[in-house]
């Protein structure tokens, strides 16, 4: 890919960043919501 001027480069790269963000971060809240509060029936509790 070519870039002709820096504004050019500085929006696809803005507009690749809000993607990213956009699939990340839902992904990252799911994984610490279930890391801090994991469902009631899949703790291992010691017997």
């Amino acid at each position: 890919m070519e870039f002709h001027t820096f504004y050019d480069y500085f929006v696809f790269t803005k507009n690749f960043a809000y993607v990213a963000m956009f699939l990340i971060l839902p992904l990252y809240v799911v994984f610490w919501t279930t890391t801090l509060f994991p469902p009631e029936g899949k703790q291992n509790s010691p017997k």
